[in-house]
């Protein structure tokens, strides 16, 4: 295109010069060959980076496991889009015909697929630091704050600080014995308040009563309250985070492109519960910090390695939100799923 442009103005130059042969002076005569000298090399130039770009993308090509066909801008999509089977029957199809290690382009999003129990053994033990980082979407990189939880964390030393964390405060056995009182009173409160909607002949909705005993029970094992302010902000803040994250959301497969994620909006909902859930956490723990009360819970864990100088805040944030976020996430994939 470039070479196409720079030849327009020459012979644009040369008919406004070039009347005749004996009327152009030797000045003229100069540029005239000086422009046709650079004409040659900016053609020697794009046929050379030419050359580069397509040994470059076939050398890259030959070192990638096989897989279908693509097509530009959508990869592989058609493949899932026309085979009128599920996405995970429609990649059986394509791993049958192409190999039990395939490469999907999802979009823009390269995806490896791999089949059988060789190739997941290599991937998860012989190669599992390549593989250990969890490839961040453009939901869950807003959702995250960049990948600060524990779940999509980069391998190495922050994300092992965030589990050694998890463990002894959270999945230890000792923790998780103390709070099965919690967990019974929880079941309890939930079953006496449907047992009273049943005794006055009122509907019960129970994803939404589940839902809510999710969170409560993670309310109260993580900052020791469940009747906190905005509690029903939040609880929907939670329930759009799951949809975002377990749904489909163009964005995640054409990161790169801002008209796609301005046309779907799934970018900006992140954020906006994002920004939800951050500002409840930090009313949370300034409430917590500034009342001096210590109950047996993680954030009053949290906010005693946070005093010893052992982590900042935003991990005591971070670790909090993605403690309730996972729980609420858990059980929302688990409803999908039946």
């Amino acid at each position: 295109l470039g070479l196409f442009f720079f030849c327009s103005e020459y012979m644009l130059y040369k008919s406004k010069h070039a009347t005749s042969q004996f009327a152009i002076s030797p000045a003229i005569r100069a540029r005239t060959a000086g422009m046709q000298m650079e004409v040659i090399y900016l053609g020697v130039a794009l046929v050379s980076m030419s050359i580069v770009l397509f040994v470059a993308r076939c050398s890259r090509k030959a070192n990638e496991p096989p897989g279908p066909w693509q097509l530009p801008l959508i990869g592989s999509l058609h493949h899932l889009a026309l085979s009128r089977q599920l996405p995970h029957h429609a990649i059986c199809e394509l791993a049958r015909r192409h190999g039990p290690v395939m490469l999907l382009r999802l979009g823009e999003v390269p995806t490896l697929v791999v089949s059988s129990r060789e190739g997941a053994r290599e991937l998860m033990k012989t190669h599992d630091l390549a593989f250990a980082t969890r490839p961040l979407n453009a939901t869950m990189r807003v959702l995250t704050d960049g990948g600060r939880d524990i779940v999509f964390a980069p391998y190495g030393e922050y994300w092992r600080q965030l589990r050694k964390i998890a463990v002894s405060e959270l999945l230890s056995a000792s923790r998780v014995l103390s709070f099965r009182a919690v967990r019974e009173e929880e079941v309890a409160f939930m079953l006496r308040d449907v047992a009273q909607a049943a005794a006055a002949g009122r509907p019960v909705e129970l994803r939404a009563r589940v839902s809510a005993l999710v969170t409560d029970i993670t309310a109260r094992t993580v900052m020791g309250d469940r009747r906190f302010k905005e509690r029903a902000v939040f609880l929907s803040a939670l329930d759009r985070s799951a949809k975002l994250s377990a749904g489909f959301n163009p964005p995640d497969l054409w990161p790169s492109s801002r008209l796609v994620g301005c046309l779907s909006g799934a970018v900006r909902r992140a954020k906006e519960c994002s920004d939800i859930g951050n500002g409840v956490f930090d009313a949370i723990i300034r409430g917590r910090t500034m009342g001096g009360q210590k109950e047996h819970n993680l954030l009053d864990g949290l906010l005693s390695m946070h005093k010893e100088g052992r982590i900042d805040m935003d991990t005591v944030k971070y670790v909090v939100l993605v403690s309730t976020m996972t729980c609420y996430s858990a059980y929302y994939l688990r409803y999908l799923s039946q």
